[in-house]
């Protein structure tokens, strides 16, 4: 596994600094969880297996930052914390029903929708992998598929807070013009994302394990 560009940042900054927690909506990621439908990601419990809108998590993180219209309930302010486990961010991923974001003669488009901005500096959005605050030792992995352009997007996105996340791809190609360059003519493409973050006119920014 091999992450080929931790952050991309354009036309603005990043800024690391401290910040309290929001006082707003947490929701749950976890393998064992469910769809938008079934659960209301607003519990650390897995999907009983029937019924919806039960107290449960979401099974992947795009129920809560989804690709371009796709439904969500999350909001800036709001923390997102998911389990430890894989998830694949990018074409055939959860959540995907708009084929205009998502087709696979575009797969570059299937991303996230940036991370809604936190209120202020004291209440930001928060993207935090479980354990978060026990030093971070079983981190959620989140790997690009497909050519996605990026996983994480934090496009004009301020106040936010993201801990304890692994940021990679399952591919060992490359960009540049040498032997073993990335499959980028033809659809399947491969387990890699172009970017792991992208950033511009960001501000406030918290980046940690």
């Amino acid at each position: 596994m091999r992450l080929k560009l931790l952050a991309q940042i354009f036309g603005g900054f990043i800024f690391l600094s401290c910040s309290g927690a929001a006082d707003a909506t947490t929701y749950y990621v976890r393998k064992d969880g469910g769809t938008l439908s079934q659960c209301t990601g607003l519990a650390d419990a897995s999907y009983p297996g029937s019924g919806t809108a039960q107290a449960c998590a979401y099974n992947h993180p795009f129920w809560a930052l989804p690709i371009k219209g796709n439904p969500s309930t999350f909001q800036g302010g709001d923390t997102l914390i998911i389990s430890p486990g894989s998830y694949r961010m990018g074409y055939d991923a959860p959540n995907q029903k708009n084929p205009s974001s998502c087709a696979s003669n575009y797969t570059w488009d299937c991303h996230m929708q940036p991370i809604p901005s936190g209120p202020d500096a004291n209440h930001p959005t928060r993207i935090l992998g479980k354990g978060w605050d026990q030093g971070c030792s079983n981190p959620p992995q989140l790997y690009g598929v497909e050519r996605a352009a990026l996983v994480i997007n934090l496009r004009g996105s301020n106040n936010v807070d993201l801990q304890c996340l692994d940021i990679t791809d399952h591919d060992s190609c490359t960009s540049g013009q040498v032997p073993g360059r990335c499959n980028r003519e033809k659809f399947p493409y491969g387990e890699y994302a172009d970017v792991g973050v992208v950033a511009s006119d960001s501000t406030n920014v918290l980046l940690k394990n």
